[in-house]
């Protein structure tokens, strides 16, 4: 094991993040209505080819159905009977761009399962 990346990771971990602000992280999120902090994702992308084996129709463990489409290396999410964009943050981690809702699917592509975390209004 190399100590001297895991001592970067560290400290790069321990630099405030403001100075990594996103704009393109919704309000809701870069305000910490979440649980969890969003970092955005060195591979903030998906490929046209994960992008379109990401799309599918996933039931929720609140009995919801959630679709996911895409158009190029866009991933969209009709939830709630909205529309959204989601924005990857993290390998297999998205937020909504409009309402700060949490995406995660258990891999990236040809996802399973996904859970949703919505942000408190």
């Amino acid at each position: 094991m190399r100590i001297a990346p895991v001592l970067a990771f560290i400290g790069a971990a321990t630099v405030s993040l403001s100075a990594f602000a996103d704009s393109s992280i919704p309000p809701a999120v870069a305000a910490g209505s979440l649980a969890s902090v969003q970092v955005k994702a060195a591979h903030s992308y998906l490929s046209k080819g994960d992008a379109e084996h990401m799309r599918g129709t996933f039931e929720l463990t609140d009995g919801r159905t959630i679709t996911v489409t895409n158009k190029m290396n866009k991933l969209f999410v009709d939830l709630d009977g909205k529309r959204e964009e989601l924005v990857p943050v993290g390998a297999t981690q998205f937020v909504t761009r409009d309402t700060g809702a949490r995406v995660a699917f258990d891999r990236v592509p040809y996802a399973a399962e996904v859970v949703v975390n919505q942000a408190a209004h």
